[in-house]
């Protein structure tokens, strides 16, 4: 029926229920905020998630064990194969011996070119034989300089290759009695660090009770394009005459000087599922707190704590990998 034919008492009680059932609606899509929005998702205000803990009964407590965290010295080692070789490397003789030659070549064109000059054309010298002296001791000097490179790039010093050139004769330094070379190929992520002088030693499967030492005498300039190593020659000790050429080598070079530094037992430190380091702290012995760590060395069953604990807090040394599963373990029924 039309409203119009309606009494008016009946027109005004119809459209009032029609105005409340709008504004009735209207507030409900206000409430239940934009269409498409997340209910559940984080504000600009939400705090970050807790740091996961445990507690722990005293039946709990006796399998784990806790020790205060402490530092400890680490000793800055880089680890590399490499072999006992001859007194001297053959590729290091023979870039010597033609540095030797080519010395001995511009000293003679040097001579040859006075010689001509002094004579001149009053003495029946040619221009062109002046030319020839003049090309043939520019062509000595170059391979003069080609000749020091190739040693320079072997490990030799300026002052051993200007020895050589002054006297003609091979470099004969680290030709002691009872010493022998060895030769490392070095990471190039760890050539950097390497220097000569530094500290090393050198172990053999055939000797594995006997520890060598020496220092490392001559560090290569360039690296193995193919290996990406850098070769280096250390002069050993080998007072008994043990090292052969040829014998497989493990060689540690010192590269630094100790680093003191907080650690912690590597029986502390739980990897977690997403990789990252983690250990177990408590200040009660009985409750505990999972902590994130940030890790740098490893030596002698122990690791270098860079971020992540401060010296004498109490953590889980033993024990971490039951508390991690524990926490991890889905709740009984």
């Amino acid at each position: 029926m039309p409203t119009d034919m309606l009494n008016p008492a009946v027109r005004i009680l119809l459209i009032s229920a029609s105005t409340c059932l709008a504004l009735l609606a209207f507030g409900c899509r206000r409430s239940a905020g934009p269409l498409g929005a997340d209910p559940g998702a984080a504000g600009p205000g939400l705090a970050a998630p807790a740091a996961k803990a445990l507690d722990l009964s005293p039946e709990q407590r006796s399998a784990v064990k806790i020790e205060p965290v402490s530092t400890f010295s680490f000793v800055v080692e880089s680890e590399t194969v490499g072999t006992v070789s001859f007194d001297e490397d053959p590729a290091v003789i023979q870039a010597e011996s033609t540095l030797i030659s080519a010395a001995a070549n511009l000293e003679m064109s040097r001579k040859e070119l006075l010689r001509v000059e002094s004579l001149g054309e009053a003495n029946g010298i040619a221009p062109k034989e002046l030319e020839g002296a003049i090309a043939a001791r520019q062509t000595a000097a170059a391979a003069l300089k080609a000749a020091r490179d190739a040693v320079r790039a072997l490990g030799k010093t300026d002052a051993q290759i200007d020895r050589m050139v002054a006297t003609g004769q091979f470099d004969s330094s680290g030709m002691d009695a009872h010493i022998t070379w060895v030769v490392a190929n070095v990471a190039e992520t760890d050539s950097p660090r390497v220097r000569a002088g530094q500290r090393i030693s050198v172990k053999v499967p055939a000797y594995s009770d006997r520890q060598y030492i020496g220092r490392v005498s001559r560090v290569y300039s360039t690296i193995d394009p193919n290996t990406h190593r850098l070769t280096v020659r250390a002069r050993v000790e080998d007072p008994k005459g043990d090292l052969r050429p040829g014998m497989l080598a493990t060689i540690v070079i010192r590269t630094a000087d100790p680093v003191e530094s907080l650690a912690v037992p590597t029986t502390a430190v739980v990897r977690g599922g997403d990789g990252s380091m983690i250990t177990w702290v408590t200040t009660d012995q009985l409750h505990f707190t999972e902590r994130s760590l940030t890790l740098g060395l490893e030596r002698e069953g122990r690791y270098q704590v860079l971020s992540g604990l401060k010296a004498n807090e109490l953590a889980v040394t033993e024990g971490g990998v039951f508390l991690s599963n524990m926490i991890e373990a889905p709740p009984s029924d």
